[in-house]
């Protein structure tokens, strides 16, 4: 890869985070050390303390959307006092104080010696002209239709087990985002297209693209992770794969093909990108997608599968809380590492490497047996 611009640095900064891009090691490094934190003041705090911070951690979610609904992010281009705040939003100044005062205790919005508040690294990451906005997630996250589902967290646990989400919207979590309220997929698309970005980035410096050329992402959304990929390897070609109605929002400028990934998918790419998508499905279905990649697949082809490793014992990860999300939201799961390797022998495809990504996540290189 040629050297990157000062804007491609600059790019890859904002969207990771860190002054560098630091080895999957590293990141994997910093995990444990903050598990081990989070271990301590577990073990630390009483039991009837612990009890009123889960049930209250459902605060952190409705403030953060406030804070997105009042357009908080985007007023800290500067230190802002509570007044200044109050009266660009036309919010009632109590309200306010009490709103940004709560912010601060959680970090997520900072507060200088003055007691002013200033942009910090949550907000820098939900403002609107951010590169790879997380916005989108929080505007996903604190939707009626999510809580919704949640507030059904019971249905996976009746005698005629289905997903909160059918049990509270009467239809399945894909269907309903493609036929239900336009804000419903807009948010989940903007969610996608940030998790992509970022996983592009890490991609992009933590896999070894040489003799590759045409990139094909199966079940790519809008092209988020193309995008950003051809941005800092622009030798590479890139091809989208997805529903016909998902790749009719993406640029035009942007190769794209519409279909069914469970019926085939394009031939004659060199390398298949599957990013956050195999855990969207059941295993039946994870190794009906995975056989059709396998299928299109030259004899020098391989296929990257990124996903979140679930422990194999109980600790405190996202994979852990995103496997509880997926029951609710239903059909996927996360899974173990040894239930990927049975997922990717039964879809016939023998794994080449297995790389541990700047982002902490797993990149799963496969290719076609001999």
């Amino acid at each position: 890869m040629k050297r990157q611009s000062k804007d491609d640095r600059a790019f890859t900064r904002a969207i990771l985070g860190a002054p560098v891009v630091p080895p999957g090691s590293v990141t994997r490094g910093v995990l444990r050390f903050r598990r081990g934190l989070g271990r301590v003041q577990r073990e630390t705090v009483p039991g009837s303390l612990r009890v009123l911070d889960g049930l209250f951690g459902l605060f952190d979610n409705r403030v953060l959307g406030l804070l997105c609904e009042l357009d908080i992010p985007d007023r800290l281009g500067a230190p802002r006092t509570v007044d200044e705040l109050a009266a660009a939003t036309g919010a009632p100044v109590d309200a306010m104080d009490r709103l940004l005062r709560f912010s601060a205790a959680r970090g997520f919005v900072g507060v200088d010696r003055r007691g002013r508040y200033r942009a910090n690294a949550v907000t820098e990451m939900l403002r609107r002209d951010q590169p790879g906005s997380w916005r989108g997630w929080v505007q996903l996250a604190t939707s009626e239709w999510f809580w919704a589902a949640w507030r059904r967290a019971d249905a996976p646990f009746a005698s005629d087990p289905e997903s909160g989400m059918i049990a509270a919207v009467g239809t399945d979590f894909f269907d309903f985002l493609e036929h239900g309220p336009p804000a419903a997929g807009a948010a989940f698309h903007a969610a996608m297209e940030a998790g992509a970005t970022m996983q592009a980035v890490a991609l992009s410096h933590g896999l070894d693209w040489e003799g590759i050329r045409r990139v094909c992402d199966v079940g790519g959304g809008t092209g988020a992770a193309l995008r950003t990929l051809t941005r800092l390897r622009p030798e590479l070609e890139p091809l989208l794969f997805d529903r016909p109605d998902v790749v009719a929002a993406a640029p035009t400028d942007l190769p794209a093909v519409g279909g069914d990934f469970f019926v085939s998918v394009p031939e004659g790419c060199d390398r298949y990108l599957l990013l956050a998508v195999v855990h969207d499905w059941d295993d039946a279905e994870a190794i009906r997608l995975l056989r059709c990649v396998r299928d299109a697949l030259p004899a020098k082809g391989s296929a990257v599968v990124v996903e979140n490793l679930l422990p194999d014992r109980p600790r405190d990860e996202f994979a852990v809380a995103s496997d509880l999300l997926m029951l609710v939201l239903g059909p996927g799961r996360e899974r173990t590492r040894a239930q990927f390797d049975a997922l990717f022998a039964a879809a016939g495809l023998t794994l080449a490497r297995h790389v541990v990504l700047p982002t902490g996540f797993s990149a799963f290189v496969l290719v076609r047996p001999n």
